[in-house]
């Protein structure tokens, strides 16, 4: 610890709260979780956090000279133009009221500021219309309390911050029955942790004399919070303002407005006020207000909307059809499916929509039908990412490898034509196909449960394709030549000598025969021994198995891919009619991603 301060002065303010900042920057996304009063809005800890980034330059550009007092209404008089939110509009009150305690004083006794501390509380209640108990409010009373308390005993500042930060740490518990709406949900009310959060951030630069400027560029976010209960949004605006003019008076404003709303709090001081009001009559708070004075800022929030918005999920995912993905596994993980089409005698179907994979598996198997396919339409993208974004706040697209097919391309078309969600919208090239798509989704879906934000899992996925392996079998070369995807001459001596190619994906995505074995059998065979060859024996992976009228060969990679390697999970199932198109019967597919 380092040596005992034994008053408070304006450069040590500056950095202690600087320091503060920082400490509640860092939770901000966990006062958005447990949002509930005064609406369940899921947006206390960005509305705090703006309200203090707004108004950190301030005291960095402080310096070492400037009296505390000075320090102080700059710094206040900063946040009366950069509050946000109800818990902003509060403790921008009480910074206020803290300028005004300690007026021409160069620094503070721990008496001394035991003393402004509780002066700035009771005046920051007196400022509040109905304040309710168990919020920022009744913590900042228990910490000007705690302090009036240690000031008998000690005139050291530090040892009064001190006992200030355990009593506040004590009053936090305490909201979780002190307010109605929070008992039996064990949470604490978010306002009041934030208060928490600057205590802490300043008692521990006055502790250990560690400083710290806070990060301050990034954008505010809203995460969702568990407790929202849409039918206690009475007023539905939460409606703000900054006014500048003489003879401001706050009990006048507080008279023409209380009529209009609730949570209404007029803060300021002299020549400049903020209002904070809940009600569904904006356009009335700003003409009373344009009456009174001049308006320099003004803001405007649908709390249902808002709400609405807080209860969204992080990350929708879509994927194609060609992922071969089982429609329980998308309804379980939530997925979204777009499909691919097939041509049968040039008439269009949807795979999986217009006709089942079953009935143009049945067709192909045929052989009577001419069969073509192609990517889904941009369009067609578009109504999943509407989907998705009914529930989610992003979305990421996983598809087929760029080079099989333009389906990426129209994935990305689909995203362009989003103008301001675009960058909310992300597509990720599986450089793979069939089950390597869905167990990608899956690893997407398991990451961001964890937390993962979008780019994350994008950084993510793109390690996992580097270390996973895609090996397949082609039962039929008819079908290759048939499409133009090998020469006639070649494909019919290949026929001819019954030879079966093991393709696999290069780094871009790009199909290649790795290997040329003759007969099925020993392809499958040579399938299990190139796997073993890629894959590492410490490592544990997902596996998928896939095949085209060829079940019992499928079968048999199986048994001797799960012998030799750890599987944390495997999916089973035919090749997607677009695979097997090309790909013909008597096809075996294997992917393996690692759990990395």
């Amino acid at each position: 610890m380092t040596e005992k301060k034994k008053i408070l002065k304006g450069p040590d303010f500056a950095k202690g709260i600087l320091t503060a900042i920082a400490n509640l920057l860092k939770r901000r996304e966990f006062l958005n979780s447990i949002n509930v009063f005064p609406v369940p809005d899921g947006d206390t800890g960005s509305n705090l956090s703006h309200t203090l980034k707004g108004a950190a330059p301030i005291l960095i550009e402080a310096g070492e000279q400037l009296k505390l007092c000075e320090v102080v209404k700059r710094f206040s008089e900063s946040l009366v133009l950069e509050a946000k939110g109800n818990s902003g509009v509060i403790l921008s009150q009480f910074f206020i009221e803290f300028q005004e305690a300690i007026k021409g004083k160069e620094s503070l006794t721990g008496k001394e500021f035991a003393k402004a501390l509780k002066q700035a509380v009771d005046n920051t209640y007196r400022a509040i219309e109905n304040p309710v108990e168990g919020t920022i409010l009744s913590v900042m009373r228990d910490s000007a309390n705690a302090a009036l308390k240690s000031a008998k005993r000690h005139d050291t500042f530090v040892d009064v911050l001190e006992d200030v930060y355990h009593e506040t740490l004590k009053s936090l518990e305490k909201t979780k029955k002190a307010m109605l709406r929070l008992k039996g949900k064990e949470v604490i009310d978010a306002g009041a942790f934030g208060y928490f959060l600057l205590i802490e951030g300043l008692y521990r630069y006055f502790k250990d004399g560690h400083y710290e400027i806070p990060d301050i560029d990034f954008e505010d976010e809203q995460k969702k919070s568990d407790y929202i209960e849409q039918e206690e949004i009475k007023e539905r605006y939460c409606t703000e303002a900054v006014i500048e003019g003489e003879n401001l008076s706050q009990k006048k404003l507080k008279i023409l407005l209380a009529a209009l709303g609730s949570s209404l709090i007029v803060m300021g001081a002299g020549k400049l006020f903020h209002i904070h009001v809940h009600t569904n009559w904006p356009d009335k708070v700003f003409d009373v207000l344009k009456k009174e004075g001049r308006i320099i800022k003004k803001k405007i929030d649908d709390m249902i909307q808002m709400n609405q918005e807080a209860q969204k999920k992080e990350l929708g995912i879509v994927v194609d059809s060609a992922s071969d993905m089982p429609i329980d596994t998308a309804q379980e993980k939530d997925i979204y499916i777009v499909p691919l089409t097939v041509f049968i005698d040039g008439t269009p179907y949807r795979e999986g929509v217009d006709i089942t994979r079953e009935e143009i598996t049945k067709i192909i198997l045929e052989g009577k039908h001419e069969i073509k396919t192609s990517q889904p339409s941009p369009n067609d993208f578009k109504q999943a990412i509407d989907r998705a974004f009914e529930k989610y706040r992003n979305v990421l697209i996983i598809t087929l490898s760029s080079s099989l097919s333009g389906t990426f391309g129209a994935a990305q078309l689909a995203q362009k034509s989003y103008k301001d969600k675009s960058e909310s919208i992300f597509v990720f090239d599986s450089r793979m196909a069939s089950l390597g798509e869905t167990l990608l989704a899956i690893r997407a879906r398991e990451k961001a449960e964890e937390g993962y934000s979008p780019r994350e899992i994008v950084s993510y996925l793109n390690k996992l394709v580097s270390y996973s392996k895609y090996l397949l079998v082609v039962g039929d070369l008819k079908s290759l030549i048939k499409r133009g995807k090998i020469g006639k001459i070649s494909g019919a001596i290949g026929t001819y000598l019954k030879i079966k190619p093991i393709l696999t994906f290069d780094e871009q995505g790009a199909l290649y025969a790795q290997e040329k074995i003759m007969g099925l059998d020993r392809a499958i065979r040579k399938m299990g021994e190139m796997l073993e060859e890629s894959l590492r024996k410490t490592w544990t992976y997902d596996f998928g198995f896939t095949h085209f009228a060829f079940e019992e060969g499928m079968k048999k990679l199986e048994e001797f891919v799960i012998s030799r390697f750890s599987a944390h999970t495997v999916f089973r199932t035919w090749a997607s009619p677009v695979i097997g198109a090309y790909t013909g019967p008597d096809s075996v597919g294997v992917v393996a991603i690692p759990r990395i």
